[in-house]
């Protein structure tokens, strides 16, 4: 028995890339719009403005975080002397008692204000880039604490947020329709 070997013609591969590039770009749109739909919102620190709001909430003032992580507030003394917390507090929420603050939580006003897009409004697709006989299209985030709110963090304390993995099921749902 013979065997045959097929060379295809030189430029044919590139050219099929070329081709595929429209396609493979569609298929990471899809991949955007499920990051998208499964992004974690942000959450922003919100005092409410008067003589009365304790310094280190001042300071927090507009801070903002992926909504599964915490907000990062300077410690009062009391809490650094008397609950043992460093130089910082990091509370899911204003009056989070997880935060292990007794200080920091008494009395406090303060809310958060969501905004539900907050990360999902820089999640975009790239136009595809072929090298050769590939091609490749980039589904990308770029914002403040983005790795974090993927894949988890751990604070001082062990205190821990987990990860959304919003961006690989994002790409997981897509290849499962395939």
């Amino acid at each position: 028995m013979a065997g045959a070997k097929f060379t295809p013609a030189q430029g044919l591969e590139e050219q099929l890339a070329r081709m595929l590039a429209p396609a493979v770009r569609r298929i990471a749109v899809q991949v955007e719009v499920e990051a998208k739909r499964l992004a974690p919102p942000t959450k922003r620190w919100v005092t409410v403005g008067d003589n009365r709001v304790r310094p280190t909430h001042v300071a927090a003032q507009g801070q903002v975080v992926p909504g599964n992580l915490r907000f990062k507030i300077n410690s009062m003394d009391w809490d650094m002397k008397h609950r043992g917390l460093g130089e910082h507090t990091y509370m899911l929420q204003p009056k989070d008692e997880s935060s292990r603050a007794v200080a920091n939580i008494k009395n406090c006003r303060c809310t958060t204000h969501k905004d539900p897009k907050g990360i999902a409004r820089h999640i975009t697709t790239g136009q595809p880039v072929i090298a050769g006989k590939k091609v490749t299209v980039t589904v990308s985030v770029e914002a403040d604490q983005v790795v974090e709110a993927e894949v988890g963090t751990v604070y001082p304390g062990n205190l821990r947020a987990e990860g959304t993995f919003f961006m690989s099921r994002a790409a997981a749902i897509v290849a499962a329709r395939r």
